[in-house]
């Protein structure tokens, strides 16, 4: 494929089949990853791969997305956050989004599909399920496989390049939080905050209000 085809062709999966992968696929979709920039080259990520159905029970059952389930592989990315000293910036989380956006352009130049998911446990929680110990830091995860069907179709931008392109200087106005974020955060925080029994009771109910997007 075309690098600019597959850049703007790649789309988020959230359905798949079940069908296997084989692991040199999977390594390959992660050594692209590895060749994404990273902050001062420090390259501090990690990658998990997760297969196994009663670990993504346990994501689940913490207040993981449903699509981690549905997805037959899933890739949590990790950062080691002793490695930098900008915090005003949280440079792992660039460096870790730059590794995540290159194994998705991967995947989707392999014809599979995939999808990155940030609705997921507090950090707490997932460092517990997956004993990652000390700095290393979750920072997304990457459900993945074959998609149920292929979707090969660019998805229309929100805005004209026009609209969002400014030289030296923002030329916009200032932007504001609305009430309605500003609740939706309360709501997600209180949640998080629930104990883990009870999130798994309440995920089907919250799940019927979680958009799912076109992206």
């Amino acid at each position: 494929m075309d690098l600019e085809e597959v850049i703007k062709e790649r789309r988020s999966i959230r359905r798949f089949s079940q069908e296997k992968i084989d692991s040199q696929v999977i390594e390959k979709i992660i050594e692209a990853g590895t060749f994404a920039p990273s902050h001062c080259n420090s390259q501090g990520w990690k990658f998990i791969v997760v297969d196994d159905p009663e670990v993504k029970e346990k994501i689940i059952k913490a207040g993981g997305s449903l699509v981690v389930k549905n997805a037959p592989y899933g890739i949590l990315l990790t950062y080691n956050t002793a490695l930098s000293d900008n915090l005003e910036y949280h440079d792992w989380i660039q460096s870790a989004a730059a590794a995540m956006q290159n194994m998705l352009l991967a995947i989707h130049n392999l014809k599979l599909g995939g999808c990155w998911i940030c609705h997921l446990p507090r950090k707490k929680q997932l460092k517990k399920i997956f004993n990652i110990k000390g700095a290393d830091s979750p920072i997304a995860y990457l459900a993945f496989g074959q998609p149920q069907s292929q979707q090969s179709i660019t998805i229309p931008r929100k805005y004209q390049l026009a609209d969002i392109l400014s030289y030296n200087t923002f030329r916009w106005p200032a932007a504001s939080i609305t009430l309605k974020v500003r609740l939706k955060r309360i709501l997600r925080k209180t949640y998080f905050l629930l104990p883990t029994s009870l999130k798994g009771k309440l995920y089907p109910l919250v799940d019927k209000f979680v958009k799912k997007f076109h992206n």
